[in-house]
């Protein structure tokens, strides 16, 4: 005579409703919205501020309202570049980062009191454009905050670190360092913002180690 067996049942696993997938959708997209409209106010505030800064130079007759103008007309097309260099830009883009830095150099050229060593670096996913503006933006921000020596490296995961030994930043501006409360171009305020974008584009993250140390990687 055989005996029935009864196995114990088996705990019931929690399946997400389809309510509850398209909340989670709904919650994303409102995530990613807020993330883009924050970035393109940020946008517009530079280009108004850079515009009335060129008008009001251009109501002189000096040579270093001239000046400033020539710059700041020199900066807003920097950044439209940039812009569609990343409206532009492919999953398959590679670039080597030592490369990046050659043309870095290069832009910063013989006037920069500082020594930028350069350590071995990597490819990273990203068209040769955009690595080479964050980079440029990273050592020009070090040299511009004091720094006499600022160094480039890059870890065994493909980490790339900007070090220097400038005074660092302060724990005050380090809480709003990606916010919009620079009013220079290419200094700590837009200039971080606009890279941490980029790499957020592709997946990575752009972020502030220590007080005298960037990092920014791409999976």
């Amino acid at each position: 005579m055989s005996v029935l067996t009864m196995e114990a049942p088996r705990p019931l696993r929690a399946v997400p409703s389809v309510e509850d997938r398209l909340v989670d959708e709904v919650m994303l997209l409102a995530r990613e919205r807020s993330e883009v409209q924050t970035f393109v106010g940020l946008l517009a505030h530079e280009v108004r501020t850079r515009l009335k800064v060129t008008e009001r130079a251009l109501t002189g007759d000096d040579e270093d309202g001239l000046r400033i103008a020539r710059e700041n007309t020199r900066s807003l097309q920097e950044l439209v570049d940039e812009l569609l260099e990343l409206s532009r830009s492919r999953p398959d883009d590679c670039a080597d980062a030592g490369e990046a830095m050659g043309l870095v150099l290069r832009d910063l050229g013989d006037d920069v009191q500082a020594e930028v060593d350069v350590g071995e670096l990597p490819a990273v996913a990203l068209p040769l454009t955009l690595l080479r503006t964050i980079l440029r933006n990273l050592v020009a921000n070090a040299i511009e905050a004091g720094a006499s020596n600022v160094a480039v490296s890059a870890r065994d995961d493909g980490t790339i670190c900007v070090r220097d030994d400038g005074p660092g930043v302060s724990p005050c501006v380090a809480a709003k360092l990606f916010g919009p409360y620079s009013g220079k171009f290419g200094g700590a305020g837009l200039g971080l913002t606009l890279c941490r974008e980029i790499v957020r584009q592709r997946g990575g993250d752009l972020w502030l180690e220590s007080p005298s140390t960037f990092c920014f990687r791409i999976p």
